[in-house]
């Protein structure tokens, strides 16, 4: 088990192609937890990614960051995690967006709001207890 907020730093960037495999389990009490594809390790830095399930009303939340704003939030149908419940996430790098799928199924495609080789750290924090973190 690793600890959250957990960093994981991508030196090389991500690019199409590239999946960001998350494995973790759900806390019984849990509200939120989030995993932020973020563009430099500075306090506030930009977000192309912020993926935020919302145990605590039942929603999952996609965002972008940038220049210290929020952009506007899209989300997914249903909430795919259960309090107590192992999941698996697979962010997926396409060419015009990241595709989210959880468990086997395709959750949320989510265009691209600035150019993927700006990312250069995944961060995965809240309320989540994370068993593995794999880009490949």
């Amino acid at each position: 088990m690793t600890t959250t907020p957990h960093k994981t730093v991508l030196p090389e960037g991500i690019r199409v192609g590239n999946v960001m495999r998350i494995r973790g389990v759900v806390p019984d009490q849990a509200g939120r937890f989030h995993v932020n594809l973020l563009c430099s390790e500075e306090q506030g830095a930009d977000a192309a990614l912020h993926f935020n399930p919302r145990l605590d009303t039942s929603e999952v939340v996609f965002n972008t960051k940038e220049q210290g704003k929020w952009g506007r939030e899209e989300r997914g149908a249903g909430i795919p995690f259960q309090r107590g419940q192992p999941f698996e996430v697979l962010i997926i790098v396409t060419e015009d967006s990241f595709k989210t799928v959880v468990g086997d199924q395709e959750y949320l495609l989510f265009r691209h709001r600035m150019p993927p080789a700006r990312v250069h750290l995944v961060e995965v924090g809240g309320d989540v207890q994370l068993h593995s973190l794999k880009v490949f």
